[in-house]
């Protein structure tokens, strides 16, 4: 079922990042000011192990980390918008890989499990505020292998985060149940 929307008027974000952790990011704005995006050229990543990632050299280490942080200027009340992570992993038996989205007091934990092929994927953090001066968004990410399988590689990467204030997501109409 798709999902509907509506209309919110919570939150105008700012016009540039007034603090970014890494150069290598692309910020843009929408017209109305209602939504971001911010690009990495190259993506975040960590890994572990045999897979060459841009910017992340192959590495015998056991675990792999890459955090990202930013300050993105934002006035608004009651604000009810949604911030969107969108990335790709690989992770072979014996290993595990984490992302973690933090937006000002809230956060979310996304573990993913081992795969045989690598997938895309995209993590949502409900933002939920009565007022904000600015978005501080920190994204960690976490690949690790276990010591009983030390040629297992894994990978996660993050290529871009996004937010749109004018859609939020409205909640379900419950049918009334069917009398027989």
């Amino acid at each position: 079922m798709a999902s509907k929307v509506k209309a919110s008027g919570g939150v105008t974000f700012g016009k540039e990042l007034t603090f970014s952790s890494t150069k290598k990011v692309v910020y843009s704005l929408s017209d109305d000011k209602k939504a971001f995006e911010l690009r990495f050229v190259p993506a975040l990543a960590a890994a572990v192990g045999a897979i060459d990632v841009d910017g992340v050299p192959k590495t015998d280490a056991p675990v792999s980390t890459c955090i990202y942080s930013t300050v993105i200027p934002a006035t608004g009340k009651n604000v009810k918008t949604s911030v969107f992570v969108n990335g790709f992993g690989l992770m072979e038996a014996g290993t595990n890989s984490v992302l973690i989205l933090s937006v000002n007091d809230q956060h979310i934990v996304n573990h993913f499990a081992a795969t045989k092929k690598g997938q895309d994927f995209t993590a949502a953090l409900p933002y939920r505020a009565k007022a904000v001066t600015d978005i501080r968004l920190t994204v960690a990410l976490v690949a690790e292998r276990d010591s009983t399988h030390p040629e297992a590689s894994a990978q996660i990467t993050v290529t871009d985060i996004s937010a749109d204030a004018a859609l939020t997501k409205r909640k379900p109409t419950r049918r009334a149940a069917k009398k027989s």
